[in-house]
């Protein structure tokens, strides 16, 4: 990986226009987003994303009821660059607490999980909304001796801190190369040598028939639509599900999949203008 595309969005008003940008360019195959005060910048692999498919995002965006002035700023940055430009900026994520998130070279928590991530160009450092809710929420899941899936895994984060807090068996799928590469590393990086990692989608349910205790999927809501019937194959009977990647406008079209699939919703929570959904599949 020698270079990244960065897109850089000045919106006006910033919001709701960043939260449905991120929406939009995640879609199109943009993995890592960072949040400004005039809009958002987004990243991808060189080549991954074509223009006209952004360029379409840019006009969608222009296009939204109230947007005053859209603008977006494409460069090309060499992958050293790029990450040593994060490294310098790049903060721990603090979770109530309970957990740290953080790089190789910040300190351990004094108390709670701890997560090594190096900062890479992938989603799910803790540093978007749904990252953080997922884990959050993961921390009242009681994990030990289960079976977890990660199912979009991005960097790891939901299935090293799975294993560490006493899963046995814990499996993680990307689609992206570049997720699944950073996965591996940072498994390393935590000590983890026994979580299986897996280059694929959903295709690859079908070979985990019932395997699952629990699954974490931080997607976006219509892969989570079209995903759902895997999923409901990979998972016990009783077993828990944690979705987020979506907005909170998005839960009632995902209760009427979870409804169809004898899932039954057991809380969802709401940070930053995304969402958290936990559910419970039926027993029978």
């Amino acid at each position: 990986m020698n270079a990244f595309l960065k897109l850089e969005l000045t919106l006006r008003p910033v919001q709701p226009a960043s939260d449905v940008a991120i929406a939009w360019l995640s879609e199109v195959g943009f993995d890592m987003f960072e949040n400004t005060d005039s809009g958002v910048v987004v990243h991808a692999p060189w080549g991954q994303v074509e223009a006209a498919a952004w360029s379409e995002v840019v006009t969608r965006l222009k296009g939204m009821p109230g947007m005053e002035h859209v603008e977006a700023v494409e460069e090309r940055v060499e992958a050293a660059n790029w990450n040593a430009a994060w490294e310098a900026d790049y903060d721990p994520i603090d979770v109530e607490g309970l957990a740290r998130m953080r790089a190789p070279f910040h300190n351990p928590p004094e108390q709670g999980l701890d997560v090594i991530i190096q900062p890479q160009m992938s989603f799910g450092t803790g540093h978007h909304a749904t990252t953080w809710q997922m884990l959050r929420h993961l921390l009242d899941v009681p994990l030990k001796g289960q079976a977890v899936l990660d199912m979009g895994c991005g960097t790891g984060v939901l299935a090293i801190a799975a294993r560490k807090l006493g899963a046995t068996r814990v499996v993680a799928i990307d689609i992206d190369e570049w997720s699944y590469e950073n996965t591996r590393s940072n498994a390393e990086l935590n000590a983890i040598e026994d979580i299986e990692i897996l280059h694929g989608d959903a295709g690859l349910l079908p070979n985990y028939p019932q395997a699952f205790d629990g699954i974490c999927a931080n997607i976006n809501r219509n892969i989570l639509l079209g995903d759902w019937s895997a999923y409901d194959l990979a998972l016990k009977p009783g077993g828990w599900v944690l979705m987020s990647g979506f907005y909170p406008s998005d839960v009632d079209r995902l209760r009427e999949e979870a409804v169809r699939h004898g899932w039954q919703q057991v809380e969802a929570w709401e940070r930053e203008g995304w969402a958290c959904v936990q559910w419970k599949k039926s027993e029978q």
